[in-house]
């Protein structure tokens, strides 16, 4: 991994994606001719969103209150009320921002992971991604945070009907993400889409069940595990629009021969 993606540790590191859609929301805001009041007015919101997640990652979603969530931003009630009348209210939001959150961190991630040389993945590439995805995505607080809204739409219809697009606008993001990152993956689209939904679903199974034993050499072996899978998988769909020819494999590179030096060879 390069020096420009060597960070620290994704859950002690600063909420650089928080602060960049932050930033982003701001400049739109002055693009349009905003007042200054209404970008104050919008940087306190983003405050008590980000409180928010805070919360549901600390105290879960039944636990988390309006009154909970105003403390932790250091805003008055009477704030919390001007900008969500509801606890409803700052779970909608807040699953929008979670989810626009998770988009960005998803695309940091990736562009983590080293491009393969040529134009087809290498086991290596397919491990890496694993690896990434597994502590710079599933490792984040955002992922806990979404989970815990997630919970929550089990049972609360209206915030389960503000959600669910929510998360298919973020699989969407996520499918161009990585497309950009890794263009060869247009060419083969089914099998693009079954290994990221295997990729997801195992790393997500690992996250959101954090038991002991599941690290180390024993999560290793389940990251090499998939990156076999997903070639195996990738080598079929390579070799169903290449008439059968195997995918071109990087070979090492030869040991230099030794030469023996002029003095001996002439002697």
């Amino acid at each position: 991994m390069s020096e420009e993606n060597a960070v620290e540790s994704p859950l002690t590191s600063p909420a650089q994606p928080v602060r960049r859609i932050a930033r982003a929301r701001r400049e739109s805001a002055r693009a349009s001719g905003t007042t200054w009041q209404a970008e104050k007015s919008q940087a306190t919101r983003n405050q008590i969103l980000d409180a928010t997640l805070q919360c549901l990652v600390e105290l879960g979603y039944t636990q988390t209150t309006t009154e909970k969530i105003a403390q932790r931003a250091g805003v008055s009630r009477g704030a919390m009320t001007h900008h969500f009348k509801s606890r409803a209210d700052v779970f909608n939001a807040a699953a929008e921002f979670i989810t626009d959150l998770r988009a960005v961190e998803y695309e940091d991630a990736v562009r983590r992971v080293k491009l393969p040389p040529g134009n087809t993945p290498t086991f290596e590439s397919m491990l890496e991604t694993l690896e990434v995805l597994q502590k710079y995505y599933y490792g984040r607080p955002s992922f806990i945070a979404l989970q815990e809204l997630q919970r929550g739409a089990r049972t609360d219809k209206d915030l389960q009907s503000v959600l669910q697009p929510l998360e298919e606008v973020l699989d969407q993001r996520k499918s161009a993400s990585l497309l950009k990152r890794f263009p060869y993956w247009a060419d083969y689209p089914e099998t693009s889409q079954v290994l990221r939904d295997l990729f997801f679903h195992s790393l997500k199974g690992v996250a959101i069940n954090p038991t002991p034993y599941m690290k180390d050499d024993r999560l290793k072996k389940l990251h090499h595990l998939l990156a076999t899978v997903a070639m195996m998988e990738m080598e079929k769909a390579y070799q169903a629009t290449h008439d059968g020819q195997s995918p071109p494999r990087d070979e090492p590179a030869a040991p230099a021969k030794k030469t023996r030096k002029a003095g001996k060879a002439a002697g």
